[in-house]
C-alpha cells in the first residue's frame, strides 16, 4: 500500500514562492544564511573548516547534547537526529507500529500524522479538536498509540496546565505509548519554551525540530527522542533512508540552539504580533464566521460561511490580491482555511488590507 498525495505540500509547492503574503506557510518567513549565521554566532570560518564526511548516523553527540537538554531527564543517547520532523515520524511509525494497530490523534490534522500508520494497516481514530484538549475525552479512547501534535496544527490550541498533567498520569497509570509531536515548542502563547509531555521511561516518545519557529526549514534537522532500544532500531532503519544529516546543516543548527536564548524573543514577539494583527481585523475579511486566536505556534483556523468551497475561495483570493491561505480541505476538513502568521510583518499588513478590500471571492 502506497500513501495518496500530500495534500498540503502539493499546494505549498503551488503556491508559496509566487505569493506577495505569504500565509499559507507553517513555519517562519525565512532568514538569508548570512543572518542564520550572525544569529548563530558562527562564523564563515567555522564552516570552511566542516570535514565533508558523513556525521554519525545517530547525529553528532554536540546536536544530540543540546536537543537533549530541551527535555527534563533526557540523555543524548535518546536522541536521533533525522532529516526533519517528516524522518522522524516515518521511522517512529514504522518500528512502533504493527498491522491494525489503533491510532488515535487530534482532528484535523496534518496528514503525515495519520496518512503513514494507515499505510501501514492502521486504524486511525480521529478525535474533534473541539473535544481534544480534554483529559476525559483521551480516558474514554483505547488506542495502541496516542498521537499528541501540540501546540496543534492547524488550530493553534493547546492544553491548559490542569488537563495536561490529568492526561498525562492517566497514561502513565495506564502504562499507553504516547508520540508527542512538538514542532512548535518554541512558540508557546507565552514564556520562552512550551510544555513537553516527552518521558521515554514511559514511551512518552517525541519528535521536534526548531525549523519552523526559527525561519530556516531549508536546513531540514529534526529529530526522535525515544528510549535506547526503539532508538536503536529507528536509526537502524535510517540507514535505507538519509543515512545521515549533513554536518553542515548539523553545525549550523547547533549554533542556533545553543544561542536561541538571543534571537528567540524577537521572533516570538513578532509571531504575537502578526496574530493579534489578525485577530483585531478578521471580521472585517469577507465571508468568514469564526475565529479563535492560537493559544501557541503559528498557525490559526478561520471558518468560513456555511457552504463556501475552501479551495475555491483561497484560489480567488491568490488570483486577485497575491495572498496566499491554506484551504480546510488539504486538511481534509471543509469549511475553513489555515493561516499561517510567520509572514514579515510589513508584508502581513499590506496582505490583510488588500484582502479586506477584496470582495469578489465567491
Amino acid at each position: 500500500m502506497e500513501p495518496r498525495e500530500f495534500f498540503i505540500e502539493d499546494r505549498l509547492e503551488k503556491f508559496r514562492l509566487k505569493a506577495f503574503c505569504n500565509l499559507g506557510e507553517s513555519g517562519l518567513s525565512h532568514f538569508l544564511l548570512e543572518e542564520v549565521m550572525e544569529m548563530g554566532q558562527i562564523s564563515w570560518k567555522d564552516l570552511s573548516e566542516i570535514p565533508l564526511n558523513d556525521s554519525p548516523n545517530q547525529g553528532s553527540f554536540a546536536l544530540r547534547e543540546a536537543i537533549a537538554d530541551l527535555y527534563p531527564g533526557v540523555s543524548p543517547g535518546q536522541v536521533l537526529v533525522t532529516t526533519g520532523t517528516g524522518e522522524a515520524l516515518y521511522l517512529a511509525f514504522h518500528v512502533g507500529l504493527t498491522p491494525k494497530a489503533r491510532v488515535a490523534l487530534i482532528w484535523p490534522a496534518f496528514q503525515a500524522l495519520y496518512e503513514i500508520p494507515k499505510m501501514l494497516g492502521a486504524e486511525i481514530i480521529k478525535v474533534p479538536h473541539d473535544r481534544a484538549f480534554f483529559a476525559s475525552t483521551w480516558k474514554e479512547i483505547d488506542a495502541d498509540l496516542y498521537i499528541i501534535n501540540h501546540p496543534h496544527n492547524p488550530t493553534g490550541k493547546t492544553f491548559l496546565d490542569p488537563e495536561w498533567e490529568a492526561v498525562l498520569t492517566h497514561w502513565k497509570e495506564e502504562k499507553k505509548t504516547v508520540l508527542f509531536d512538538e514542532h512548535y515548542r518554541f512558540l508557546p502563547g507565552s514564556g520562552s519554551l512550551g510544555k513537553t509531555g516527552v518521558d521515554p521511561n514511559y514511551s512518552f516518545y517525541g519528535t521536534g525540530s526548531f525549523t519552523k519557529c526559527f525561519g530556516v526549514t531549508g536546513l531540514r534537522v529534526g529529530w526522535l527522542v525515544a528510549e535506547e532500544g526503539f532508538l536503536k532500531k529507528a536509526r537502524s532503519f535510517k540507514d535505507y533512508l538519509t543515512h545521515t544529516v549533513s554536518p553542515i546543516s548539523e553545525r549550523i543548527a547547533l549554533g542556533l540552539l545553543k544561542s536561541k536564548e538571543s534571537f528567540l524573543p524577537k521572533i516570538q514577539n513578532r509571531v504575537r504580533e502578526n496574530i493579534q494583527m489578525f485577530d483585531s481585523l478578521w471580521r472585517d475579511l469577507p465571508h468568514v464566521k469564526s475565529f479563535v486566536s492560537p493559544a501557541g505556534g503559528l498557525v490559526g483556523w478561520l471558518e468560513l460561511e456555511p457552504g463556501i468551497s475552501s479551495e475555491i475561495y483561497a484560489d480567488k483570493l491568490f488570483e486577485k490580491t497575491g495572498v496566499f491561505v491554506l484551504p480546510g480541505s488539504n486538511f481534509e476538513e471543509e469549511g475553513y482555511l489555515r493561516i499561517g502568521f510567520g509572514e514579515r510583518e510589513e508584508k502581513m499588513k499590506e496582505g490583510l488590507f488588500r484582502w479586506k478590500e477584496c470582495t469578489d471571492l465567491i
